[in-house]
């Protein structure tokens, strides 16, 4: 099994005016399930700033290593961060089968 969710189907920034530091990106996506697992996003680590200023993300699964069972699931997980670097103007995230961009 990958440890990527298959599709990602929806991603949402969330921004609130009283806390302008804090950012929630909410994503959901498709995932075959053969163990047991949490949904993350996983931020790239970045050497050099990119030129397009988005700022990606894989969709990722971590769990056991024993195998339950064989059926696609809808997955979401929220990623809260703070002070995101100024020359963001977006995020990227990766799944195994597609890829989406929201921006800010």
């Amino acid at each position: 099994m990958s440890d990527k969710i298959r599709y990602v189907r929806d991603i949402q920034i969330v921004k609130h005016d009283d806390e302008p530091d804090l950012m929630a990106i909410k994503a959901k996506g498709i995932a075959e399930i053969k163990k047991l697992i949490a949904p993350v996003l996983v931020p790239w680590e970045y050497q050099e700033i990119p030129e397009d200023g988005i700022y990606e993300l894989d969709f990722r699964l971590f769990g056991t290593e024993e195998e339950y069972t064989d059926v696609e699931l809808e997955v979401e997980v929220v990623f809260r961060i703070n002070n995101l670097p100024g020359w963001v103007k977006g995020v990227k995230i990766n799944a195994s089968e597609n890829s989406d961009i929201e921006l800010i």
